[in-house]
């Protein structure tokens, strides 16, 4: 499945990145973030602008924000 991904932090070279993400079914928030290296602490992450728990699977289309909570998130 595909996702819209905004990343608030540095990531893949840039400060921000913004972009489309092909994640497998059933791909959970902290699944997201361990497929993608992120293990800072403190990360937030909203889903279609809202906080989810990290075990609910992300859906087709979800348009996913990570972003450090100091910065913002939840």
């Amino acid at each position: 499945m595909r996702i819209r991904l905004e990343v608030y932090l540095p990531f893949r070279g840039e400060r921000i990145w913004r972009g489309e993400e092909d994640v497998p079914d059933g791909t959970t928030p902290a699944g997201l973030l361990e497929r993608l290296g992120l293990k800072e602490p403190d990360l937030a992450l909203l889903v279609n602008g809202r906080y989810v728990p990290p075990d609910r699977p992300l859906e087709d289309g979800a348009e996913v924000a990570i972003l450090r909570r100091a910065e913002g998130g939840a």
